[in-house]
């Protein structure tokens, strides 16, 4: 018999707040990658290692939180409209 993870009951309110405050999250550090990247878009500005580093972790970032939004509007308590946010924001 293997083990299930724990989980919490969340109410459908709760979960629209979170849905909501990861795609305003999402929103902010997009708007974040596009100023640095725009900033480093020019042929003779080259990054240096810490620079990549940021990029880098600046990707993670964004990764982490479409995979959380993604999740949390798949969640077994969300509504069919919320279920489909993921299509309309793909």
């Amino acid at each position: 018999l293997i083990k299930q993870p724990e989980t919490w009951l969340i109410s459908r309110d709760q979960l629209v707040a979170e849905v909501k405050g990861i795609y305003a999250g999402l929103g902010m550090f997009e708007s974040k990658w596009i100023a640095v990247e725009n900033a480093h878009n020019c042929p003779t500005n080259k990054l240096n290692d810490e620079q990549w580093q940021a990029l880098i972790a600046l990707h993670r970032v964004l990764l982490h939180e479409h995979h959380n939004f993604f999740l949390a509007s798949q969640h077994p308590s969300a509504s069919p409209a919320l279920r489909k946010l993921v299509l309309k924001y793909a």
